[in-house]
């Protein structure tokens, strides 16, 4: 594990080292709402749409590994508000047993009506809006806020930022994970660094408690969700209190 962040900072460093008086990497934490909404969003349900190993028992597999890395167990927040902030087709947050299950994700009317076997109705609440719309109804109840593979796929990274640290109980906590790019595409209109993520929390009064990237063995030892060399992993508490 040592030697997977070291090899990561290595690569981190190639990434940010200037050519020519030009940063390598282009970080960017907004797009327009139009074009994430008629590009990025369709590209997403096309592709959740066509996505068959979402619905195979693999993909609770694969995430009963990946939060366990992260250090989350089942009963964590058994009889407690989890929120999952672009939960996307198929629900990774029912690892949490017993949880009351909250999804935000702006696609979920569509993947109700077209997707048949969607597991997101089976969530407690259901939210078919952007991460970066305020839901007042969440303001100040949630035990936990996780957003997997998520924030590099919407339009205002800060704005999202803001609505989990109002949604947050005053001891509740935020995981972040997404994949580092170099410069964001279609697909991602942002692209997320330590260096940019970092002023953007502390401007949202929260606090980093940890971060961390990769994903140790979790996804057969490939370090990201699908582009960049890396996740970053963030777990945040409010700094307002």
């Amino acid at each position: 594990m040592v030697a997977l962040k070291r090899r990561a900072r290595r690569v981190v460093n190639r990434l940010l080292r200037r050519r020519g008086g030009a940063p390598q990497v282009v970080a960017k934490t907004t797009e327009s709402r139009d074009k994430w909404a008629t590009e990025a969003q369709e590209g997403e349900f096309l592709f959740h749409k066509n996505n068959k190993w979402r619905q195979t028992p693999d993909f609770m597999r694969q995430t009963d590994r990946l939060l366990r890395h992260f250090g989350f167990t089942p009963e964590q927040y058994a009889g407690r508000t989890v929120v999952d902030v672009g939960a996307g087709s198929m629900l990774r947050t029912k690892f949490f047993t017993g949880a009351h299950l909250v999804v935000v994700e702006p696609l979920a009317d569509r993947f109700l009506t077209e997707i048949e076997n969607t597991d997101l109705k089976d969530a407690a609440e259901l939210y078919s809006t952007p991460a970066e719309q305020l839901i007042t109804e969440l303001v100040g109840r949630c035990d936990l806020v996780i957003s997997i593979n998520v924030l590099d796929h919407c339009y205002d990274f800060p704005q999202i930022v803001d609505n989990i640290r109002q949604y947050l109980k005053p001891d509740g906590l935020a995981f972040l994970t997404f994949d580092m790019h170099d410069k964001a595409d279609h697909m991602h209109p942002l692209s997320l660094t330590e260096q940019t993520c970092k002023p953007i929390f502390a401007k949202a009064k929260l606090r980093i408690e940890k971060v961390t990237t990769g994903v140790g063995d979790a996804l057969g030892g490939a370090q990201t969700y699908g582009h960049g060399p890396f996740t970053l992993n963030y777990w945040l508490r409010r700094a307002d209190i």
